[in-house]
């Protein structure tokens, strides 16, 4: 399989809103020590946000809170540079009772080749289920033959959808989070996902996370995900993100990730990571008082681990009963002031190196 992205292209730019999309949503300026302040009619969010996509330039939204009363698709049918949306401050609420539909999607149709989306914004407020909705943004390309990338998603607060917090899917790639909180989510906080035809799969790469929480969510804090087995993204970066309370672990990397560096995992579903390949880790740290009695669960074949300079902590009568890791399969694990061999319980042919 051909998995190779192609060189990108440039062009004029052009959004198109699909017809399940509606013009009826709700603003006004936020009221004090409320979670979801009350909104007006508010024609004028889903009128500006088109307009300002469609020319390549950011939305400075003054208006309000918003309430969606039906989920926004946005179709981007040519190449554009820049566009994107700062709420500045204001709580995007998605009210329209489907958990099946996402409140707002951005994406690539398939049948649209060498369509080159650079520099999408999304940042400055709170995207928040009041009634079920499936995900709060999502951004899609199902082909290697069009293209989302060099985006940032920045400080935002995302809580109560069914599914996920942010989906990402297909060729949506070398990609920035700064300071995002995905919590109370159904399933993941936030799910990197491969995908399309079998022959023009999409690939998720070079994501770097910074800072935020994923807390609470109903399965993982984040997950990568692949529409073929054995083929999850790989290329994630995170750096002092923490990952607390969600009901699976911390991050699900099923073929692994880059690095993980200051990162802090207390009480996720038996392990604060779980992956398979290879990984590396500094400077993070477990905590738990019995729910997340590893830091790490890991299976290799022929792969690796490095931990350098993390840190284990059982608490509320957990005290001295947590590990490090539990590794299985075929492969290393090298600790760097990292504790010792026996803070891993060990299975198969894993060779542990303490240095």
């Amino acid at each position: 399989m051909n998995m190779k992205r192609r060189h990108l292209v440039g062009g004029a730019s052009a959004f198109t809103l699909a017809s399940g999309s509606s013009a009826a949503f709700g603003q006004s300026k936020p009221a004090a020590c409320s979670l979801v302040a009350s909104v007006a009619d508010a024609t004028g969010f889903e009128a500006a946000l088109r307009a300002k996509l469609a020319t390549g330039d950011v939305l400075n939204w003054t208006g309000g809170n918003v309430r969606l009363k039906r989920p926004i698709t946005i179709d981007v049918t040519h190449s554009m540079v820049g566009a994107g949306v700062d709420l500045n401050g204001a709580k995007v609420i998605a009210d329209f009772n489907d958990a099946k539909q996402r409140a707002i999607t951005i994406r690539i149709p398939p049948g649209h080749k060498k369509v080159a989306v650079r520099g999408l914004k999304f940042f400055n407020g709170t995207i928040i289920a009041e009634s079920p909705a499936l995900d709060a943004l999502g951004l899609i390309c199902l082909t290697n033959q069009s293209w989302i990338y060099s985006w940032k998603i920045m400080n935002l607060d995302i809580e109560q959808f069914a599914r996920d917090g942010l989906f990402f899917a297909g060729s949506v790639f070398e990609g920035e989070l700064h300071a995002v909180t995905c919590a109370s989510n159904g399933r993941n906080g936030m799910t990197f996902r491969n995908d399309g035809p079998k022959e023009d799969t999409g690939i998720v790469s070079a994501i770097a996370i910074f800072g935020g929480q994923m807390r609470k969510n109903g399965n993982a804090g984040i997950e990568t995900q692949s529409a073929i087995p054995y083929q999850e993204p790989r290329d994630l970066n995170l750096r002092q993100t923490h990952f607390v309370d969600n009901k699976g672990p911390g991050l699900n990397a099923a073929a692994g990730f880059s690095r993980a560096e200051g990162c802090g995992f207390v009480n996720n579903g038996g392990c604060g990571i779980n992956l398979m390949n290879e990984g590396r880790m500094t400077d993070c740290r477990g905590g738990t008082h019995g729910l997340q009695p590893y830091l790490v669960k890991a299976f290799f074949n022929n792969g690796g681990l490095i931990m350098d300079g993390c840190r284990i902590e059982g608490f509320t009568g957990f005290e001295g009963k947590m590990k490090l890791g539990k590794i299985s399969g075929t492969g290393t694990v090298t600790l760097r002031d990292s504790g010792e061999s026996s803070d891993l319980d060990i299975s198969g042919d894993i060779a542990v190196k303490v240095v």
